[in-house]
């Protein structure tokens, strides 16, 4: 798997498209709705966090994901 900002990129907004907008998944939700490998999936959220397209939110020891409107 070659890793490289195009395809992080490209990664971060296929997961976006994917995301529905009132709904909160948690890591492996968004690994069975996407397909991804784990570090391709964690390079992808990290890349929606830092566009301000995605929040992170720690819900009883459980870290949720929601699309960022």
């Amino acid at each position: 798997m070659k890793l490289n900002f195009k395809t992080i990129f490209q990664d971060s907004n296929y997961i976006y498209e994917l995301l529905s907008s009132n709904i909160s998944y948690l890591f492996r939700e968004l690994q069975e709705l996407t397909k991804f490998e784990d570090t391709k999936l964690c390079l992808a959220i990290c890349q929606l966090i830092r566009d301000g397209r995605m929040l992170s939110m720690q819900v009883d020891n459980q870290i949720y994901y929601c699309k960022r409107l």
